[in-house]
């Protein structure tokens, strides 16, 4: 192909309406994108619910210690 040729190619490819193929893979890749930033919160709220936990044991400990005195 020459080079004219080409650049009616690549500008059909453009304006080519995406196969159903295509259209679920691009969404099968947003799936992914979606669920890895999902899990990630997901970890990170677990961690905070924990250190949360931790920390109003330790404040009421600490509260009920000081009230004995």
């Amino acid at each position: 192909m020459n080079l004219i040729q080409q650049l009616i190619e690549a500008v059909k490819s453009v304006f080519r309406i995406p196969s159903a193929d295509e259209i679920a893979i691009r969404e099968l890749e947003e799936a992914k994108r979606q669920l890895l930033a999902m899990q990630t919160a997901k970890d990170y709220a677990t961690r905070m619910v924990e250190y949360n936990m931790d920390r109003c044991r330790r404040l009421t400990a600490y509260v009920a210690k000081s009230m004995e005195q």
